[in-house]
């Protein structure tokens, strides 16, 4: 009997261990909730090489913030600015944010790529939680900034124009004169009367009445008419 009540306080006693273990190894888990501002996502929109582009950070937070303040570093491939010629970046709507709510960071920025690519930036948002005397707070997050490559105005192979020749855009091969060959009247070859071999009407030879010479015509080889001698 007493070997029986062993076994069960025993049986007991490691069902309890095995509970309290659980809970332990859960609470951390459940005691990570999202404290102060955090970006909505951690990736920003594309942008192109060698372009300026406006860049928006949106967020979102689970306490009032006020104060805010946010810079961004890019590193050496990428330049940051900020509107107003300002040293930082609030909200749109001004330079705080309540839970429940989102609202975006811009500020401007120019990659220095020659090809696509992902350019990794560093938001650091400096804050505090609207009290009188609350201290300012810091956090940073790792961003990701998708980098398209920058073919200039027009999608062909990267040449300006058509095929990449100055000139025409309609087609042309860039040469004056829409295309010809560069001489006069339009790519004929010069010569009076629209590049006809010169002669007078047109080139013709100038024949009349249906296809006889120009040129007088030749007498007809006389017929003696005398008459032999009776």
């Amino acid at each position: 009997m007493k070997n029986n009540r062993r076994i069960g306080a025993f049986v007991a006693m490691a069902t309890a261990a095995v509970g309290m273990a659980t809970v332990t190894a859960t609470a951390p888990a459940a005691a990570a909730p999202v404290r102060g501002p955090q970006p909505v996502s951690n990736w920003l929109g594309a942008v192109r090489a060698n372009a300026d582009s406006w860049v928006k950070i949106y967020w979102r937070t689970d306490r009032p913030i006020c104060d805010v303040e946010v810079r961004v570093g890019g590193g050496r491939d990428v330049d940051v600015d900020y509107p107003g010629r300002k040293r930082f970046t609030s909200f749109m709507r001004g330079d705080m944010l309540r839970p429940g709510r989102t609202d975006f960071t811009a500020f401007e920025v120019n990659p220095d790529y020659d090809r696509a690519g992902v350019a990794r930036l560093r938001a650091t948002i400096s804050y505090d939680l609207c009290g009188r005397r609350d201290r300012t707070q810091y956090r940073s997050f790792a961003l990701a900034l998708p980098v398209l490559r920058n073919n200039g105005p027009h999608s062909g192979p990267g040449r300006p124009g058509n095929d990449g020749r100055p000139g025409h855009d309609g087609g042309h091969d860039g040469r004056p004169n829409g295309g010809h060959d560069g001489r006069p009247n339009g790519g004929h070859d010069g010569r009076p009367n629209g590049g006809h071999d010169g002669r007078p009407n047109g080139g013709h030879d100038d024949r009349r009445n249906g296809g006889d010479n120009s040129r007088p015509a030749s007498p007809s080889p006389s017929v003696s008419a005398s008459t032999p001698a009776a």
